[in-house]
């Protein structure tokens, strides 16, 4: 292990637990923080010369994304905040400081439990202000509907990922116990692309993994019948194929868009945030004049920094995929295994979510993806 400064290291992991337990709490202390353990980083990194972060599996892909979006910043420009460009440079510097802030195991253990807990506090807030009727669906005080189903979907996944990979009784039904609150607020978001998703999660590890699992899921459903029966009218209608509007939500029109422009794209694309700017929602009269973006991961990175931004991104998810299935065959502990496995299940979160929104231009489902990442280099 390189050297460090043992009291600043441990200031940093303890800002790094705050911001666990705080991202779906308060976003300004989060991305607040999160600066923080930058600048520590950084200050450590040039005081020690630390470069142990350039054998990391995902640095060339994470350094090739950085200095080519840097390069469409400058070419092609932005549109909005820049703020908002300036994260997309930023963000993935977390998948090089957590590792080395966090550093051991049992750390990175505690760095997941509080993320954990603030899934099952957010979910009773989402939960609770369902039933009360403030909200039509489940969402969080900070922030909506979408960030807080892809937050508690993919801390689903590593919650079912203790599930099956312990052998206690005990240990099973509190981690079934955790997870319930959890699939209940991802199931009343009623966001269609993490029920494929959750889907998939169940589907997998039931099936191939431990049919346990089955059990609470299927218990759960005369639950929601019995104590909620008006939700499942709601689920209903979300998923009513025959009403084109309501069940593509617009996506049908915006993958029209994209076809008819994809020819125009050029090497750097159209710049960061580029939905304004390719799509005239004043006269097109089939979108709502909020429309914000394609609702594609894949065509967001293709149109605002071209087809090697795609790539990229490609090589990011490609090659974590190879690396987690790596380590999660080779563990010889349950600790590493549920968290290579956790780490499987949010790649596949992300890339069927990806197909119908992009996950990654939220600030708070980026900040945890790339910690995420960064504690599986542990």
């Amino acid at each position: 292990m390189e050297k460090i400064n043992p009291y600043l290291n441990n200031i940093a992991y303890y800002m790094l637990l705050i911001f666990a337990f705080a991202l779906m709490i308060s976003n300004a202390l989060a991305a607040t923080l999160i600066t923080l353990i930058l600048l520590i980083w950084i200050a450590q990194t040039v005081a020690y010369r630390r470069l142990e972060w350039l054998d990391y599996p995902l640095f060339w892909p994470i350094a090739a994304l950085i200095a080519y979006k840097t390069i469409v910043l400058l070419v092609s420009g932005y549109e909005g905040k820049f703020g908002a460009a300036f994260e997309q440079l930023s963000f993935p510097l977390i998948y090089f400081i957590v590792p080395t802030i966090v550093v051991t195991i049992e750390r990175r253990s505690k760095v997941v439990w509080l993320f954990i807990t603030g899934a099952v506090l957010v979910s009773g807030i989402g939960i609770i202000r369902y039933l009360l009727d403030i909200t039509g669906r489940a969402s969080s005080i900070i922030s909506g509907v979408n960030t807080l189903s892809f937050f508690l979907t993919i801390t689903l996944g590593f919650t079912l990922s203790y599930f099956i990979h312990l052998k206690k009784f005990a240990e099973k039904l509190f981690y079934g116990l955790v997870s319930v609150p959890i699939f209940a607020c991802v199931v009343l978001t009623m966001t269609r692309s993490v029920y494929i998703v959750v889907a998939i999660y169940i589907f997998l590890l039931g099936i191939f993994k431990d049919r346990k699992l089955l059990v609470p899921i299927i218990l759960l459903i005369p639950i929601v019948y019995s104590f909620m029966p008006g939700t499942l009218d709601k689920i209903q209608e979300r998923l009513d194929f025959s009403n084109k509007k309501q069940f593509y939500s617009y996506r049908d029109v915006l993958f029209e868009h994209s076809m008819a422009k994809i020819d125009d794209v050029g090497f750097f694309g159209y710049g960061i945030n580029s939905f304004p700017r390719v799509v005239d929602l004043e006269s097109e009269p089939r979108l709502p004049k909020s429309m914000p973006s394609w609702h594609n991961m894949y065509i967001e990175y293709l149109f605002d920094g071209g087809p090697f931004a795609l790539l990229i991104l490609l090589w990011i998810l490609i090659n974590q995929t190879r690396y987690s299935f790596a380590r999660y065959k080779k563990a010889k502990n349950d600790e590493q295994k549920v968290f290579q496995l956790g780490i499987l299940l949010l790649l596949i979160c992300m890339v069927i979510v990806g197909l119908l929104d992009n996950p990654l231009s939220d600030q708070i489902v980026s900040m945890y993806f790339w910690t995420l990442l960064g504690m599986s280099v542990l």
